[in-house]
């Protein structure tokens, strides 16, 4: 009911924007913009952990296939991203509710992880 509640205040604030900060059809809207972010990121952690624990890997080749693969998922490709990623950045109250709404679904993981840790504890204690 939360989740519901907070996806229908971002929705909220992302429509109650200005004219200025509309979102031109050709850029990836808001909450799609803000799916590829969260697996671009999810990509870069990655990467970075395989690259991490296997030094014959390359983090950055390895990030570009990641990343590749997450456009491919998307059915977009890097220009589309990269034109979106930057009119996002030059309008910068649109990509700040991105950014909020992604902090909170890291919040939320992140507290769903942490409660299946602590069952798995409690279920099995040593």
């Amino acid at each position: 009911m939360k989740n519901i509640f907070f996806l229908i205040a971002c929705c909220g604030l992302v429509i109650s924007c200005s004219n200025k900060n509309k979102v031109p059809t050709e850029i990836i809207q808001p909450i799609k913009m803000q799916k590829i972010l969260w697996d671009v990121f999810r990509a870069e952690a990655l990467s970075s952990e395989y690259a991490r624990r296997d030094s014959t890997i390359n983090q950055v080749a390895e990030l570009k296939i990641l990343t590749e693969k997450v456009f491919q998922i998307y059915k977009i490709n890097a220009s589309t991203f990269d034109k979106s990623y930057k009119w996002y950045t030059g309008h910068q109250d649109v990509l700040k509710v991105i950014f909020d709404s992604l902090s909170s679904q890291a919040q939320r993981e992140s507290k769903v992880e942490m409660t299946k840790k602590i069952k798995a504890i409690k279920k099995n204690p040593i």
